[in-house]
């Protein structure tokens, strides 16, 4: 009962936010605050806006972040505009910083919204399909965030839906979506100091830039490839490498899983070297598994037919022999055993050192 009442106010709650947010966004669209962030509205009100910023710095800056912080966090138009309007006002060093913070900010706001509404929903539906994908976010999820905030050209409002939908933790997304944004954001402010020269928006950033910027972002995976087969190099270069290999495949231990590897290895024409020093088929074949199946079995029967008059029948107490019955265990043993054959293993100890060696 507690669980479907928590299940309703989530529910409830979640309409709230998207009817509050759809409500936000009309109330500023009637207002016609979303048509004026636009550049030549910039630049008609860069000198009043100046004006405003000189009489009351702060009050003007905290306004400023905060309609820059919603227009983020609703995923609005008029970010990049905002951007060179806090080059234009604040200056370079000034702009960036509130720029960086206010940007940041509203965009863990988005992340978090899409988090609470939509993930529980995408994960439950296509769980099986996302395990590879909530991995690989778990193990490099924040350099793959790190390469997409280094590029302006990639939709950032996506970026912010998508990662609400992974396991990466806020703060990190929060920290390198600070780190990552902000050359983008240097660029932009530094273009905001110039306003006067920028005729249109797309002018802003030269193909060229955006190339260097991609090649930026590329860099993070780039160089964990490098150091990854660095490292992988420094591994190996202890070994000969032999001039050719005689297996594709080579196990130690014919128990269960060497067994079940070796087994699926053959059947897609691999050639495997399987190795076992003691007894093949391991502790489930010869002490654990099958002979204890095969005791519990015999000890089920015993008991059954002792409990003969509980299904209508004489009564009876049934005699037997221990050593009879693990002769049984072993009868079944060795029924198993022609499928571990040690025919089909390389019998010794296996020894990994520079070039493989078997002793037999």
């Amino acid at each position: 009962m507690k669980r479907n009442q928590k299940i309703g106010q989530k529910i409830v709650l979640k309409a709230g936010i998207i009817i509050a947010l759809v409500g936000v966004f009309y109330f500023l669209k009637s207002r016609g605050l979303l048509d004026s962030l636009t550049l030549d509205t910039l630049k008609n009100q860069q000198a009043a806006l100046s004006q405003h910023f000189e009489a009351n710095p702060l009050i003007f800056i905290l306004g400023y972040a905060l309609i820059y912080v919603v227009s983020t966090a609703l995923s609005l138009p008029g970010a990049t505009v905002l951007t060179l309007g806090g080059g234009a006002i604040f200056g370079f060093w000034l702009g960036t910083f509130i720029v960086s913070i206010a940007s940041t900010i509203g965009a863990t706001l988005s992340f978090l919204v899409s988090r609470f509404i939509l993930r529980d929903t995408v994960q439950k539906k296509f769980q099986n399909k996302l395990k590879t994908i909530n991995q690989g976010i778990q193990k490099d999820g924040a350099f793959y965030l790190f390469t997409l905030r280094l590029i302006p050209a990639f939709p950032f409002f996506l970026i912010n839906l998508l990662m609400g939908l992974t396991s990466i933790k806020t703060l990190t997304y929060f920290f390198v979506s600070q780190l990552g944004m902000l050359p983008g954001t240097m660029a932009y402010v530094n273009a905001g100091t110039e306003l006067t020269h920028i005729e249109s928006l797309k002018g802003v950033l030269s193909p060229g830039l955006i190339i260097s910027f991609i090649i930026i972002g590329l860099l993070p995976l780039l160089s964990k490839k490098v150091i990854g087969a660095l490292k992988a190099r420094k591994t190996y270069q202890r070994f000969k490498r032999p001039a050719s290999y005689d297996y594709n495949l080579i196990v130690i231990g014919g128990g269960s899983a060497g067994l079940v590897s070796s087994y699926i290895a053959a059947a897609i024409k691999a050639k495997v070297a399987l190795i076992e020093k003691h007894k093949m088929g391991g502790d489930c074949l010869n002490t654990g598994c099958v002979p204890s199946k095969a005791l519990i079995r015999s000890a089920k029967l015993l008991a059954t037919i002792r409990r003969s008059k509980e299904f209508g029948l004489h009564e009876m107490n049934p005699s037997f022999e221990f050593s009879e019955i693990m002769e049984r265990v072993q009868r079944v043993i060795k029924k198993v055993e022609p499928h571990d054959s040690i025919d089909r293993s390389i019998y010794g100890p296996a020894r990994i050192a520079s070039t493989f060696a078997f002793d037999s």
